[in-house]
């Protein structure tokens, strides 16, 4: 049996190596422009909540609700990392209604379960929703789209290869590189689809980075939430609050969260505090019913 398309295997082989290089060329440049391609709104429009979502994602939007609502003290928060409401507090803000709403539930509301029921509330939804129509974040189902399409060469080649790999067995001809050539496109494929928990844009880099540089500035008019929005629980300026609340969060993590470049945070972080959750923030919720 001859090989098809009446090439001999090292041209196949090299041939393979370009086309290879060409199609990751290609979901790269997907990658650039599906992040570029978006005209985000002036930094100074974005207002705490918008600035949270994109330092943490949703968990830092109401890691930062928390704080405000602290600090105005409508809650109050105990070491034994619950939280309850000081009278009967209105809120105007969407996010901080949706927080009180959770709290009053419960006489002494978990935090790690108030953090993970209010990151599905609407009003934390709507925050992100306003980014991705300002242009500075990407909607995952936009990003699964654009990502997939970026990596269709190599799928394609990938196909092609396989049908030289079974002839090449067939005829009993070596097909060690074609192995390996084959193993590191569906690789490649697998990693150039992931669009993974960071889905900023470069707009939304900018208005980010852009309130970082003048991080003081923030802080003044969003209080200590413009503190915890862009820094997280570490950022909170009371001493021992931080501390009482950093603790909880480590105790009671159950992990998974928004990850985002820039924040000094890592994965894992759980939200367990009254000024705020983990410092990393995040899409996840932690796991577990109502208190």
């Amino acid at each position: 049996m001859e090989q098809p398309w009446g090439l001999s295997g090292p041209e196949f082989l090299n041939i393979y190596w370009i086309a290879l290089g060409i199609s990751v060329l290609f979901a790269i440049g997907v990658r650039i422009r599906m992040r570029a391609s978006r005209v985000g709104a002036p930094a100074g429009s974005v207002d705490v909540d918008e600035l949270a979502y994109l330092a943490g994602g949703p968990r830092r939007v109401v890691e930062a609700s928390l704080a405000r609502l602290i600090e105005a003290e409508a809650l109050r928060s105990t070491r034994r990392g619950t939280v309850g409401l000081i009278g009967k507090p209105k809120a105007t803000n969407a996010v901080d209604r949706a927080v009180l709403a959770d709290a009053g539930r419960y006489s002494n509301r978990t935090l790690n379960l108030l953090m993970a029921s209010v990151v599905q509330a609407d009003a934390v939804k709507a925050v992100g929703t306003r980014l991705s129509g300002a242009g500075m974040l990407i909607e995952p189902s936009t990003a699964k789209r654009e990502l997939r399409v970026g990596a269709l060469p190599m799928v394609v080649l990938f196909a092609i290869g396989v049908v030289r790999w079974v002839n090449g067995i067939a005829i009993g001809a070596p097909v060690g590189w074609l192995t390996l050539q084959l193993i590191l496109t569906a690789v490649l494929v697998v990693l150039l689809t992931r669009s993974g928990s960071i889905r900023r844009t470069a707009a939304g880099d900018r208005a980010l980075e852009g309130a970082r540089s003048g991080s003081r500035a923030a802080a003044s008019a969003g209080g200590v939430a413009g503190l915890v929005a862009l820094g997280g629980l570490s950022a909170h300026p009371d001493l021992a609050l931080r501390t009482s609340l950093m603790y909880t969060a480590a105790s009671t993590s159950s992990g998974g969260g928004y990850v985002s470049s820039g924040t000094g945070c890592s994965t894992g972080g759980s939200s367990c505090s009254s000024g705020g959750g983990s410092s990393c923030g995040g899409g996840g919720g932690c796991g577990g019913g109502g208190s």
